[in-house]
């Protein structure tokens, strides 16, 4: 209901509005807007501005500002649940894609690995060079680094060796691996072993297990060539210049020589061959007899070396023998040690550190030379050694390259330690 004041003309100019609203809002008819202007305008008393209206007037009023209303209602209730549903969906889409991410977290892990026989002597060079015995492959499929652990070794000569490695997201990684164990240099008789390849993730679980049977050569079988590849110098791993037999030893030529063993290096020709002959006495003097074990050289052979604890405790020796020994107590001491691989036979060479001084070539069998023979030739058992010691190298030397050279190497043990190959002991 909308009330005019007949009294005031400010009441009549608002009443004329109200008037215009409703006739703006098609509420009345532009008849019912004249009629009733006419009365607020000519009629002094308050006017009823809804009498003359349909009688359902007043309720479409408050029916439309009611639907309005509504009308918000449901819009702003809309908009809520749009967010909402935005909200869960989302949420539901990086739950998915997390659990989708976590289970795409796949290692792969392959082992390339044809060998099926192992010499310990070359796993010690392989494991101080870093080198591989062989090769394993670890792939990482997804986004995220992953840490693993691999362990590897021979399950009977003691726990596995294990290293922790981190492959990142969408990488491969290839290790080369080398199974060692210092129990294999216990081993003197040929052994069949399992060796055991395992991978496992953080949290713990095993994702890659594979075992191999091998056959173990024991520790003091050199082999001459393993699939081509020429392991002779690995004969300067039984030259052990610290071992206690050498080192004892030593002692001695010191005691005879008044401790004259230091700086070789600045030794006259002189002094470095008195040098050499003590020690070639001292060892002599251990009663070494010569025994003619056979030396079968080149691929498929191998070769039993002794160290040098062995030949003196069996007091006897052939000739690779008797060549490690010495070579081991000229490295004691400072000189320069050589093992000269000659057709079926073998003798030691020594020089000064420089190695471009004079070098001695010593026959070893002769070690075992009585004193009557030296009495007889009238020539010390020391000089006979390294005249016939020179002549074998020279005489090799001469038909290296030929066709009928035979097997002439020089192992330089101070180059072969330079290489990665240690003394076993």
């Amino acid at each position: 209901m909308i009330a005019i004041n007949k009294n005031d003309n400010m009441d009549k100019y608002e009443s004329l509005k109200e008037l215009k609203k409703l006739l703006d809002e098609g509420i009345i008819s532009e008849d019912e807007f004249t009629k009733e202007k006419q009365k607020v305008l000519n009629k002094p008393e308050a006017i009823d501005t809804t009498s003359n209206f349909p009688k359902n007037t007043q309720h479409n009023i408050k029916a439309r500002t009611g639907n309005s209303k509504k009308l918000y209602i449901t819009i702003l209730s809309v908009f809520i649940a749009l967010v909402a549903i935005t909200f869960i969906v989302t949420y539901e889409y990086r739950k998915q894609h997390t659990i989708n991410s976590s289970k795409s977290l796949q290692t792969s892990v392959k082992v390339y690995f044809d060998v099926e026989e192992v010499f310990p002597v070359h796993l010690l060079f392989l494991k101080n060079t870093k080198q591989g015995l062989f090769e394993l492959t670890i792939s990482n499929s997804a986004l995220e680094s992953k840490n693993l652990v691999v362990s590897f070794g021979f399950a009977e000569f003691g726990a596995l060796e294990s290293q922790t490695i981190t492959v990142a997201g969408g990488s491969i990684m290839d290790l080369e691996i080398t199974p060692y164990s210092n129990k294999l240099m216990e081993v003197f008789t040929t052994t069949n072993a399992t060796l055991m390849v395992k991978v496992r993730d953080e949290q713990n679980n095993e994702i890659y297990l594979n075992t191999w049977s091998l056959k173990v050569h024991p520790c003091d079988e050199l082999p001459w060539k393993i699939k081509n590849l020429d392991c002779t110098k690995l004969i300067a791993s039984w030259v052990c210049p610290k071992d206690e037999s050498v080192v004892a030893l030593i002692s001695k030529v010191k005691a005879k020589t008044d401790g004259n063993t230091g700086l070789v290096a600045k030794m006259n020709n002189t002094e470095f061959r008195n040098l050499v002959k003590a020690i070639f006495n001292i060892v002599r003097d251990e009663g070494i007899s010569y025994i003619n074990r056979p030396i079968s050289f080149g691929e498929g052979f191998t070769q039993r070396v002794r160290l040098p604890s062995m030949t003196l405790k069996t007091k006897s020796a052939n000739s690779i023998d008797g060549s490690i020994l010495l070579a081991s107590l000229f490295e004691n001491v400072g000189l320069r040690p050589y093992i000269v691989i000659l057709p079926g036979h073998v003798i030691v060479g020594v020089s000064k550190p420089d190695s471009k001084s004079e070098t001695l070539f010593i026959e070893t069998t002769l070690l075992g030379r009585s004193t009557l023979e030296s009495i007889f030739t009238l020539e010390s058992t020391f000089s006979a050694a390294t005249k016939l010691g020179r002549d074998e190298y020279s005489k090799a030397y001469s038909k290296s390259g030929t066709a009928e050279s035979g097997m002439f190497t020089i192992i330089d043990v101070y180059k072969a330690r330079q290489e990665g190959i240690l003394p076993i002991n």
